[in-house]
């Protein structure tokens, strides 16, 4: 009951990353999915990256630096990131 066993995302990951989207698209996408590439969005482009990688710091409590997230990544990397962020501080 704790994660989404078809997704892969904890519940608590799925409810940070819709922060994310809706601070920075001002509405998720319906399936938040390791696979959801980010340039499927609507609305991503590089200025939404970098206000999407400022929006992951916050909501995560990572700091994420120099990255920078392409419209080919999945959500499966940029968490992956993320964890790797966090772990690192």
């Amino acid at each position: 009951m704790g994660s989404h066993a078809d997704s892969g995302l904890t519940e608590d990951a799925v409810r940070r990353l819709r922060d994310v989207f809706v601070a920075v698209f001002r509405r998720a996408p319906v399936g938040i999915a390791p696979d959801l590439r980010l340039g499927s969005i609507d609305g991503w482009d590089s200025m939404n990256a970098i206000t999407f990688t400022f929006e992951l710091e916050r909501v995560f409590d990572v700091e994420l630096g120099e990255t920078t997230f392409t419209g080919d990544q999945t959500i499966a990397e940029v968490m992956e990131t993320v964890r790797q962020r966090a772990t690192d501080a």
